[in-house]
This record gives C-alpha cells, sequence and structure tokens, in this order.
C-alpha cells in the first residue's frame, strides 16, 4: 500500500536540527510494514534522513506550502494519506485529491476558536478528513471539547520508542534537559535549581533545540545565566544520535516543562534510556510517564530543586526509579506495539476509501 506523509511548515525532516514531530514521523514509517512503499512529503532541507523517502517542497507561504505539497502528492499517488498535525493542510490536500483518504495526527492543543466564524470554519476543515489521531486522551478530550462532533473518527496512539535502541549506557552523575530552547519549557528554573543545589561531581545537561531567533536570543541567556560554570554543559541542536547518548550516560533526566505537553517525546526517550525522570504533570506527560517518573504540580526553581536534592542524595531511589523508568518505557511504550496499531489504522481507512 502506498503511504504518503505531509509535515507541513516548520517542521525539519533532518538528523540536523528535526523536531519531535519529525522523529515521530520517521519512528513510525521505520517500525511500519508499509515502509517499503511510504514517503514524507516536507519543506526542503540541507540534509533529510537518508533513511526514508523524502520530497521536498519549497515554499515561502502556507499557501505554497500546500500547493507545493499537492503537487508531490499526485506524483507519487498514495492510497492513504497522513497529515501530521496541520488541520487547514489536511483539508486543503483532502479537497485536492477527493480519491484518497486523509487522516489528521494532532500531537499538541489547537488554539481556541476566537469566534463562531472559526469555529465553523475549524469543523468544516475537520469534515474533509477520514479520521484524526491524538498522541494522548488529554489532547483528545480538550479537542472533543470545541469539536464534539468527531468523536466517532478520533483515535489515541501514543507516541512510542524503539526500546532496542534507545538504551542505557553505563551511568554518570549527570543532569540531562532535553528539548526546545524555551521559557515555558522550565529550563530557567531548572538551571536556577541546580544552581542552588549541594551536588558536588554532578554535572547539569542542557541540550536544547534552537529553531527560530527568539529561541536563540532564550539560548544565549542560559548561557549567560549559567556564567561559564564548569559543572553545567550547553549544547544547541544536537543530531538525535547525540542526543540519545547523552541520554544513555545521564542517571537524571530533569524535564520541568511548563506547557501543557501533548505526550512528551523526551520523556518516553528518557525513560527508555533509564534515567531517573522529573517532569511537570501538565497535558499528557502523566500518561506517558504513568507511575514512573517524579511528577512536579508546580514548576519552580524551589520544586525542581528538592526532587533533585532527593534523588542525588539517594543513589538506590535513583537507580531503582530508572529501572522502573525502563520497564515501563518497554512494556508500554514500545515502538513495535505502537507502530501495529497505526499500520492498522491505515489499513483501516485504506479499506473503507475516501
Amino acid at each position: 500500500m502506498r503511504v504518503s506523509i505531509v509535515l507541513p511548515r516548520g517542521m525539519r525532516f533532518s538528523p540536523e536540527g528535526a523536531t519531535s514531530i519529525d522523529l515521530v514521523a520517521r519512528d513510525l514509517i521505520l517500525a511500519s510494514r508499509y515502509r517499503e512503499a511510504t514517503s514524507v512529503v516536507g519543506a526542503a532541507v540541507d540534509n533529510p534522513f537518508p533513511d526514508v523517502p523524502f520530497r521536498a517542497v519549497v515554499a515561502s507561504s502556507q499557501r505554497g506550502m500546500i500547493a507545493g505539497c499537492v503537487d508531490r502528492l499526485k506524483a507519487d499517488r498514495p492510497e492513504v494519506i497522513l497529515v501530521h498535525q496541520h488541520p487547514e493542510s489536511a483539508a486543503a490536500i483532502a479537497r485536492a485529491m477527493p480519491g484518497v483518504p486523509v487522516i489528521l495526527h494532532r500531537h499538541g492543543l489547537l488554539k481556541k476558536p476566537r469566534g463562531w466564524l472559526s469555529r465553523w470554519r475549524r469543523a468544516r476543515q475537520l469534515e474533509q478528513v477520514k479520521r484524526i489521531v491524538f498522541v494522548s486522551q488529554f489532547i483528545r478530550g480538550t479537542f472533543l471539547e470545541d469539536f464534539p462532533r468527531v468523536a466517532a473518527k478520533s483515535v489515541v496512539i501514543p507516541n512510542g520508542v524503539d526500546t532496542g535502541l534507545w538504551l542505557p549506557a553505563t551511568k554518570e552523575r549527570r543532569i540531562t534537559y532535553v528539548g526546545r530552547a524555551r521559557a515555558d519549557k522550565g529550563i530557567g528554573e531548572l538551571l536556577e535549581a541546580f544552581l542552588g543545589l549541594d551536588a558536588p561531581g554532578w554535572t547539569l545537561s542542557l541540550v536544547m533545540s534552537v529553531q527560530s531567533e527568539e529561541e536563540a536570543a532564550f539560548a544565549r541567556a542560559i548561557e549567560a545565566r549559567a556564567d561559564g560554570r564548569a559543572d553545567v554543559e550547553l549544547f544547541r541542536s544536537l543530531t538525535i544520535d547525540a542526543v540519545r547518548a547523552e541520554l544513555a550516560r545521564s542517571a537524571i533526566a530533569a524535564l520541568p516543562s511548563i506547557v501543557r505537553e501533548g505526550f512528551p517525546r523526551a520523556v518516553v526517550e528518557a525513560m527508555s534510556c533509564g534515567c531517573a525522570v522529573i517532569a511537570g504533570t501538565g497535558g499528557g506527560t502523566p500518561e506517558a510517564a504513568g507511575e514512573a517518573a517524579i511528577l512536579l504540580d508546580a514548576v519552580d526553581a524551589a520544586s525542581v530543586r528538592a526532587a533533585l536534592a532527593r534523588l542525588v542524595a539517594d543513589p538506590v531511589l535513583c537507580t531503582t526509579l530508572g529501572a522502573g523508568a525502563r520497564a515501563h518505557a518497554a512494556s508500554q511504550l514500545d515502538l513495535g506495539v505502537v507502530a501495529r496499531r497505526y499500520d492498522d489504522l491505515i489499513a483501516d481507512v485504506a479499506s473503507k476509501g475516501a
């Protein structure tokens, strides 16, 4: 079966600077029984992932991006199209290719409709797609508050992880953050917590993904606050292999996001790598973490410091939590299990047609 995956503007399907959505899309393709007949359509990048066929689109606007995607899709003639994150793109592609069913895959919260006209337009867009995949019950439930009529065609499939690839290594006294360089990810609170922590021999590693000038400015501000401390290491936009190596050797992963996450990939990856995980309770994070992490009701420097101090002072607890996190990821979130559910959805949609 020919399957096309569409990544709207803002995605970067490359080992350098891939977003979490890019990585989810690639993982699902690599684990899919339709892998050999699947391709990705997305914004042009210098170095796309080499293990998935990639159709580059060059566009300076959203309208141009959609038109470019449609051109590539018509050339590939897929039997099913999956559009990540962007309802407008999914609806426009469905209208342009009426004989092909389109699935929308939502990873995060939608902006609330500003009024009846905005709500009506979005509802019309959602009528065009055959199914909607949500990464968590939290995202689905919030979505249905505004658009309850799509309940029957919605399904929850969480983000998975290749637990045979994301593996623990020899653990070091490292506390690692992985994620976007944004204030609402709790990086400032984490840095302040560590700077006030009595933890000789421990290192804080901040692995920040920088994808805009605003994020670059935030990263520079964090670097200035670290003030050259030898026990604070800062990285920008590492490759996925380097991120995996960093988590593999870290005893603790501190991911104290303030924003309500959909189903945070970084938490799942850290758990698979056997890290003792500290995270916020917002959004779908509790669904991802289960009982295998320390979840903070309030993300501030004091609460993050207290959680870190607890783990730093108790190596047995740190090791136990890491082992429990690894077991949770392997038993509940392994990519093979998730990909089978995703493939079954594709097959079901294809069998029903457009």
